[in-house]
């Protein structure tokens, strides 16, 4: 296997005569597509491609959540020779024109109704673009195409091709597939360009130790625009494993329940707000209940920490540990779905304390770590490798260093083409010998299990010249009840501080449960809030050294939203615009003789 075309016509061998090869829910129904017809519709939508003047090499963007139709589209762009673009759903009008004339793209394909005014608005921004609506207004679609217009378009081009012919495009496996936008954290988002050997080397070496095959389920909900997501897709499809796609990440703990995966990819967000609802549970419980929990958890604990020094757990705390997992655990995981073997977290750091948690439950949680750039693993945990706080060896065939200054460096088959139409920035990130500037900090153990520190870019150096990495404690902080995002900030500065907003739907509970209805304003200015705050603030900087400590907080109204430009589509923080957009509170918690003239001019 060598390219994606190789992966689909796998796909219909390895898969041939399932009936639910992936899924989706539409109206509060369940629609399921068999192998047969998933092929057929991509077959029948690449033909209308062509057969509507798509040459390879063309680029056409896709503005979808996730959705059968996603992968549908990405297949028929391989059969075309076509270089796909993916939006991500909740970009708004302004950056999807920067991408369509970034690209220059000919055709944007678009998923909902709802989605369709900003893909109007975006038209018109970026001029000659043609629009294709995969659900049509109900209203009509006066002058634009449709998805289910190509595909029969495509039948009837198929049907004057010689019987037995193969009409489609055979890519090499060093062409151009895709070209995937970053999320602009420190600027205007670059077109990343992947080859089909980017692709098909990063999946086949990053979940080759995974035993997954065609009895697993696994939900799809990141946004397949994402590398991340795409590449766990591909690597899914090519052991048969059934996806169930997830339209947005609100809907996943009732579609955990529904659909009782048993395996589940996600980014540390979705498993750092299911361990704060059960924590939050398991304290409200008190007598014998309470009790038994602790029982469990302590079973649960000694158990790992055997597993963790190397050690067989004795025959008594794996009889314990059983136990534990019958009479508590398994409820605990019943929240999940309760047949989940294990999960894979990337993206962004997860949190010590949430992974020994799950851990000590029974649920391992194998941490990945790449970029778009990287295709995007360059390292993973796995069932063979794991090791509490790390990302895992590097994969096979990819090769890591640790320059002077601590900045990680990769070279090997994932790392990408380089950047559309930025020769000179390409050149930034690769160097002569090939190796790849990743801009993230961190180092190898003795043993070759990589560990990430920061970004470098995101390094804070206080006034007294010590250097903070300000993810982990950022991440400490977010794994507790009442904080929902925290930005710590202190660069050129005496001491750290943070803007918090508060996890408004924890607060709404704990002042029910006192009688209080409070609006979302009200509760910020509410004294207690600062207090829960400023508890949680105080138990992490028990665990952190002088200069990591947080020494103020302010609170923040509001979440930081996309919208608002304060973080990227993969839930990133742009920390510049975040600093100054909130500079005025910051500058609160200093004295002004602190506000020196060096933190004035960065």
């Amino acid at each position: 296997m060598e390219t994606l075309r190789d992966l689909f016509e796998h796909v219909l061998t390895i898969s041939a005569g399932r009936k639910k090869l992936v899924r989706a829910k539409r109206g509060g129904k369940w629609q399921d597509l068999s192998t047969e017809v998933f092929g057929r519709r991509v077959r029948e939508l690449a033909a209308g491609f062509i057969a509507s003047g798509v040459k390879p090499g063309d680029r056409i963007a896709l503005y979808s959540e996730n959705r059968p139709e996603w992968h549908i589209f990405d297949f028929a762009c391989t059969l075309t020779g076509a270089v796909s673009v993916p939006l991500y759903p909740n970009l708004i009008a302004d950056q999807i024109a920067y991408i369509l004339k970034d690209a220059g793209i000919s055709r944007l394909i678009v998923s909902t109704p709802k989605m369709l005014p900003a893909a109007l608005r975006a038209k018109e921004l970026a001029g000659d673009v043609e629009l294709i609506v995969i659900d049509p207004p109900e209203d009509g679609s006066d002058g634009l195409a449709t998805l289910a217009s190509l595909e029969e378009l495509g039948r009837e081009w198929l049907k004057r091709q010689g019987k037995g012919a193969d009409p489609f495009h055979h890519p090499k496996k060093d062409d151009v597939v895709s070209v995937i936008y970053t999320s602009g954290t420190t600027g205007d988002p670059k077109g990343v360009m992947l080859t089909h050997w980017n692709f098909v080397f990063d999946f086949t070496q990053a979940l080759g130790p995974f035993d997954i095959n065609e009895h697993d389920i696994s939900l799809s909900f990141l946004p397949l625009s994402h590398v991340f997501e795409r590449l766990v897709d591909y690597a899914l499809f090519a052991r048969g494993t059934q996806i169930v796609y997830v339209e947005a990440i609100e809907r996943v703990p009732s579609r955990l329940v529904e659909v009782k995966p048993t395996m589940l990819v996600s980014v540390p967000r979705v498993f750092e707000r299911s361990y704060i609802k059960i924590m939050s549970g398991i304290h409200q419980q008190e007598g014998m209940k309470r009790r038994l929990i602790e029982w469990a958890l302590a079973t649960g604990r000694r158990r790992l920490d055997a597993l963790n020094a190397g050690r067989k757990p004795s025959p008594l705390v794996t009889a314990q540990f059983k136990l534990a997992r019958a009479r508590v655990f398994s409820k605990i995981l019943d929240r999940l779905g309760g047949h989940l073997r294990f999960a894979v977290c990337g993206g962004a750091p997860l949190s010590r304390e949430v992974e020994e948690f799950f851990l000590t439950i029974g649920l391992p949680i194998y941490k990945g770590y790449g970029l778009t750039e990287t295709s995007p693993v360059i390292a993973v945990d796995t069932p063979l490798d794991h090791r509490i706080g790390s990302v895992g060896p590097p994969i096979a065939g990819v090769e890591v260093r640790i320059a002077d200054d601590g900045e990680i460096l990769t070279r090997g088959d994932h790392v990408m083409r380089g950047y559309l139409n930025r020769e000179a920035e390409t050149r930034e990130v690769i160097d002569p010998d090939g190796w790849f500037h990743t801009g993230d900090i961190g180092y190898l153990d003795a043993d070759g299990f990589l560990f990430i520190t920061d970004r470098k870019k995101d390094i804070i150096v206080t006034s007294g010249g010590k250097n903070v990495a300000p993810q982990p404690i950022e991440g400490k902080l977010q794994a507790t009840p009442y904080i929902a995002q925290a930005v710590v900030v202190g660069d050129r500065l005496p001491y750290l501080t943070a803007l918090i907003v508060p996890n408004f739907e924890n607060l709404t509970t704990y002042f029910s449960q006192k009688g209080m209805k409070l609006s979302a304003e009200e509760m910020v200015h509410h004294p207690e809030t600062s207090a829960l705050i400023d508890g949680a603030v105080t138990e992490i900087n028990r665990e952190l050294s002088q200069h990591e400590k947080v020494r103020k907080f302010a609170i923040l109204d509001r979440e930081l939203s996309l919208a608002e430009g304060e973080i990227t589509p993969t839930l990133k923080v742009k920390r510049r615009v975040v600093t100054e957009r909130y500079r005025d509170l910051i500058e609160g918690m200093y004295l002004k003789t602190q506000l020196t003239d060096q933190y004035h001019d960065a």
